[in-house]
């Protein structure tokens, strides 16, 4: 079964690659903004894995978008460098759309069956 870190490093490579020594922080706040803090990775369902990973992917998004835009400062007068960050910058607003979708559709598959309604038995 695939960790986190390893399912974070599926959704965005380059920026998980770039980040690598602050991923297991971010991978930390993530599973805690979920509500599974305390919990080990091995208890943890797929499906709450992915809501994790798909939460920590979305932390990424404001450090990599930065770190781009620094470094596209930095080409400026090469044209080819410039359009290489700016079409990873196209790709994370993206992934941004994505991982919103994403996060919403898991955490509502998560969601206990359970209305907050009393099942009540008329006889």
């Amino acid at each position: 079964m695939a960790t986190i870190i390893d399912m974070v490093k599926n959704r965005l490579p380059d920026e998980a690659t770039l980040f690598n020594a602050s991923l297991p922080v971010v991978v930390e706040e993530a599973q805690a903004l979920a509500g599974y803090e305390g919990i080990p990775e091995a208890e943890l369902s797929t499906t709450r894995k992915s809501l994790i990973a798909d939460l920590a992917a979305k932390a990424l998004l404001l450090p990599a978008r930065s770190h781009y835009k620094k470094e596209m400062s930095k080409v400026e007068g090469d044209g080819a460098g410039r359009a290489e960050f700016v079409d990873k910058l196209k790709f994370l607003d993206t992934m941004e759309t994505a991982l919103t979708r994403s996060i919403a559709e898991r955490r509502q598959g998560i969601q206990p069956a359970d209305t907050g309604v009393a099942m009540i038995v008329m006889e």
